[in-house]
C-alpha cells in the first residue's frame, strides 16, 4: 500500500518531523535547516507533497495535494543550544537515510536527546566566569581585584537570569534584570574603593548577555529568504539589546545624579 494512503503511519510521520521540528527551533536552529529537516523526513517516508511553514514561534506542517492533513505547533520558549542542533541534525540525517527506523524507536532517541546535557551547571557558570573576566581585562581591566570581581559577578548574573527564565521566559526581561544587577555591583563596589571604575566589570559581565548568536542567526534567515523569521528574530535580538543598555544606564545615571564618576 502506498504510504500517500496509509493515514495513521501518515500521521505518525508528520508528527515525528514536528516534533524534531520543534526540538530545532526552541534551541536556535536557523528556519531553513528546519524547514530542510522536516521536508527530507518525510520525503524519506514517501510523503512528497508536505508544506512547511516555520516562524519563531509557530510550525505548521500540511499535505497541499492528498487530503490537506495539518499539524501545527507554537513555539513557547527558545534558547540557543548548538549540541542539541548538532545532535538534531545528526539524527535527521540517520533517520533519513535509515528506512528500517521505525517512529517508536525514533521517538526514544529523541527523548535521549532531549535530556542530554554537553556540560555540567558548574562548568557552564566556570566558564562564563572566566571569559568575562578576560574580556575585562582585553578592555584594560587587568588587575587581579577586577579579574576576580568580575568573574564572581558574572556567574551570579548568570544565576539571576536563569532563574528569571525559568519564571517570565523573555528573554529581554531576564537580560534587564542581570544587567541591572551588574551595574549595581560594579557601583558598589567602586563606591567602598574596592574598583577604580565599574566600567570594565559591567561592560566585561555583560558579554555573556549580548544577543551575538541570535542576531546571526537573523541574517542567515533574511539571506535564505525567510523574511518573516529574519526579522524577528533580529527585533528580539534589538529588544534584548536594549534591555540590557536599560538595565545598565538607568544604575549609571542615578550613580552619576549621586555625584559617581568613572
Amino acid at each position: 500500500m502506498n504510504n500517500e494512503y496509509n493515514q495513521d503511519y501518515k500521521k505518525d510521520i508528520l508528527r515525528l518531523a514536528l516534533f524534531i521540528g520543534e526540538l530545532m527551533l526552541s534551541n536556535g536552529a536557523e528556519t531553513y535547516r528546519v524547514e530542510d529537516s522536516i521536508i527530507r523526513i518525510c520525503k524519506s517516508r514517501g510523503f512528497h507533497h508536505i508544506n512547511v511553514f516555520t516562524s519563531p514561534t509557530v510550525i505548521i506542517i500540511s499535505d497541499d495535494r492528498f487530503d490537506g492533513l495539518s499539524f501545527m505547533k507554537t513555539i513557547k520558549s527558545r534558547s540557543i543550544d548548538l549540541n542539541k542542533i548538532s545532535l538534531l541534525n545528526n539524527f535527521s540525517r540517520e533517520f533519513v537515510s535509515n528506512t528500517d527506523l521505525t517512529v517508536n524507536d525514533a521517538m526514544i532517541k529523541l527523548k535521549d536527546i532531549i535530556q542530554s546535557n554537553s556540560y555540567s551547571t558548574k562548568v557552564i557558570y566556570f566558564w562564563t566566569g572566566i571569559a568575562s573576566a578576560f574580556f575585562a581585562g582585553l578592555l584594560g581591566g587587568n588587575d587581579i581585584h577586577t579579574f576576580i570581581c568580575t568573574f564572581v559577578t558574572s556567574i551570579f548574573a548568570v544565576i539571576i537570569y536563569n532563574k528569571i527564565m525559568k519564571l517570565s521566559s523573555i528573554p529581554a526581561f531576564s537580560s534587564l534584570l542581570a544587567s541591572t544587577f551588574i551595574a549595581i555591583i560594579g557601583v558598589l563596589l567602586t563606591n567602598i574603593g574596592f574598583l577604580d571604575t565599574p566600567k570594565m566589570l559591567i561592560v566585561g559581565s555583560i558579554m555573556f548577555l549580548l544577543p551575538g548568536v541570535s542576531f546571526i542567526k537573523a541574517i542567515r534567515d533574511l539571506i535564505s529568504g525567510d523574511l518573516i523569521s529574519g526579522v524577528a528574530r533580529a527585533f528580539d535580538a534589538g529588544m534584548t539589546a536594549i534591555a540590557i543598555a536599560c538595565g545598565v544606564g538607568l544604575i549609571l545615571d542615578l550613580w552619576f545624579r549621586m555625584g559617581g564618576v568613572f
